[in-house]
């Protein structure tokens, strides 16, 4: 009779102890990091950032111009003069610390205007202004402002949709597009009706490509390109002369099954 009893109250212990809500125990991670980063100034446009952190293993930038950047120390240039707020975020297993940091920049430096790419495609800093090249019917047959290539291939013409066969412009075609340096990277739509998209731009000659931020090009929304493609606004810039702006971008990039080309732009200064 014990052992029926003594197995009773033990089914009973382990029924009520089942039935009982289990809390689930966080494991501890720890806490965030614990850091900060010095600035530490080569010159008033170039400087270097450093983070010293315990238990980190990520840091992010925000430069504060514009730009991004990671590492535990960087350097970063600032070409105009200004204040700036820099950011960095600190990531450990237990979080994230952000840390941010304003800097003064004193002046502009002199020779942002004369670098390569930037001194043609903005007149050395004063501003320029780009028209389509249209070249038309006395290019003998020639690609000419607008027109589609091989995607493979951006000098392999395929079609031109607005030629002078066609007996139509583009729907931009008197857009125009200018580039200066006055006191940042700044870029201006200018519209046939006068009217302005003011924005900026990012020119990368490293990689040779072109990003306009908040604007557009002449013509961006081409009924023939993918507008996955275009709405990045970012072109490869394959020729940048005083005198030749050719922009071009692979339509096939994001949607290869839809879209198997390339597209071409051409400016020239006005």
């Amino acid at each position: 009779m014990k052992k029926i009893l003594y197995l009773f109250m033990l089914v009973v212990l382990v029924f009520n102890y089942a039935c009982e809500p289990q809390k689930d125990v966080a494991p501890d991670i720890g806490s965030a990091p614990n850091g900060d980063f010095t600035i530490d100034k080569l010159d008033p446009n170039n400087v270097v950032l450093t983070v010293n952190a315990t238990d980190a293993f990520l840091y992010t930038w925000d430069l504060g111009n514009g730009e991004k950047a990671e590492g535990q120390k960087i350097n970063a240039y600032y070409p105009f003069k200004g204040e700036y707020t820099i950011t960095c975020t600190i990531s450990g297993k237990g979080g994230a610390t952000v840390v941010k940091k304003n800097l003064s920049v004193p002046s502009t430096d002199p020779e942002i205007a004369q670098k390569p790419g930037f001194k043609e495609l903005t007149g050395s800093g004063a501003g320029k202004i780009w028209i389509y090249d249209y070249k038309g019917a006395a290019n003998d047959g020639e690609p000419d402002y607008l027109y589609m290539t091989a995607n493979y291939d951006w000098e392999e013409f395929w079609w031109n949709p607005y030629s002078a066969d066609y007996g139509h412009p583009s729907p931009d075609f008197y857009t125009k597009m200018k580039f200066d340096l006055d006191g940042g990277y700044n870029y201006t739509l200018i519209l046939e009706d006068g009217s302005e998209i003011k924005g900026s731009f990012l020119l990368d000659m490293e990689n040779m490509t072109l990003q306009i931020v908040d604007s557009h090009i002449p013509d961006y929304n081409e009924e023939n390109c993918d507008p996955d493609v275009t709405a990045t606004g970012i072109y490869e810039v394959k020729i940048l002369e005083d005198g030749h702006l050719f922009l071009w971008q692979d339509q096939s990039a994001l949607n290869p099954d839809d879209y198997d080309y390339g597209w071409a732009w051409e400016f020239k200064p006005e």
